[in-house]
């Protein structure tokens, strides 16, 4: 992005908008706004600020065969689009390298608190895919739910789930929103979509193994008739449960959180000792473990022996003094 010139423009169309709604057709006032504007600037001069890299780990992702597959490693890797494609050679930071062994090694939940850009997605989500991948392909029935608390945030991972369940093939994926279409005719759509399902019709009449949703939604899900169906073909099949922004289950939302995650167990019929449960933020938690174990084991209704803090680490040595 050129900063200088979208800086520049951003100050003109203010400065227009200012003179066409005080001074419209009067020069002479405008060029008065004008004077006053170029004495006190209307957008303060741009300030931009560095920020340190997070820790890589020592393997690359090609290296990472302790906890993906090989075939695994090279589907990500084929990828045509570079803003999805997982490389072979890139150097996973060390938080997600740490968060692949607990999930996928250790069988653990994890709480990842590193910050924004630390790459929290890839800790928790290429597991997900990996797990279904080698133990759920082209079966039906949800294995995984990803509890988002704004449809925004769903649809930011969209793309990105896409890419990544076409290179394995056999797991599909929906957005259950009030968004989402009640029924879907055209086949050339649903074809389109692959392997994402667009309509409620096809979620009810083939659960996908991934299921993206909101709180209000999954709550709607467990007393609808409608979607009995879901329920009944998912029976035993829940593995995962993922709740990002975490930061926002405060109060009576942690406990009206918690209650739902205890009925979704129910409606599944599955323990939850058996289920793995992955809460990302990047500002929950004060570095207090074991406040923020408490918190996830009283929310998730786990053990707290289940659960593993891990936070991402910043490279602070670029800098001599």
């Amino acid at each position: 992005m050129n900063f200088k010139e979208f800086y520049n423009k951003t100050e003109n169309r203010l400065t227009d908008a200012i003179l066409s709604l005080w001074a419209t057709g009067d020069k002479e006032m405008q060029d008065y706004f004008r004077f006053l504007l170029s004495q006190e600037p209307i957008i303060a001069e741009a300030i931009f600020q560095n920020t340190f890299p997070w820790q890589q780990g020592n393997l690359n992702f090609n290296e990472s065969t302790s906890v993906f597959s090989k075939e695994f490693i090279n589907a990500l890797d084929k990828i045509k689009n570079e803003d999805f494609r997982f490389p072979k050679d890139r150097k996973p930071y060390k938080h997600q390298l740490k968060s692949w062994d607990m999930l996928l090694n250790k069988n653990k939940s994890i709480a990842v608190t590193t910050g924004t850009g630390s790459g929290k997605t890839e800790c928790f989500m290429l597991p997900v895919i990996h797990d279904i991948n080698e133990n759920c392909k082209n079966k039906q029935g949800v294995n995984a739910i990803f509890l988002y608390p704004l449809n925004a945030l769903i649809a930011s991972q969209r793309k990105r789930m896409h890419a990544w369940c076409s290179a394995i093939g056999g797991v599909r994926y929906a957005l259950l929103t009030g968004d989402t279409a009640n029924k879907e005719n055209s086949q050339e759509k649903k074809k389109k979509a692959f392997p994402e399902l667009i309509s409620r019709e096809q979620i009810r009449e083939t659960p996908p193994q991934i299921l993206f949703t909101n709180p209000t939604m999954l709550e709607y899900m467990l007393v609808r008739n409608a979607d009995v169906p879901i329920l009944e073909k998912s029976k035993g099949t829940l593995r995962w449960i993922l709740l990002d922004e975490a930061h926002t289950l405060t109060g009576s939302k942690a406990a009206e959180m918690a209650l739902l995650i205890r009925r979704v167990v129910e409606a599944f019929q599955v323990e939850v000792k058996d289920l793995r449960f992955a809460i990302t933020s990047a500002t929950v938690g004060t570095g207090n473990t074991d406040a923020l174990k408490k918190f996830m084991s009283d929310l998730c209704g786990i053990s707290k022996d289940q659960i593993e803090v891990i936070s991402g680490q910043r490279v602070k040595n670029q800098i001599t003094d």
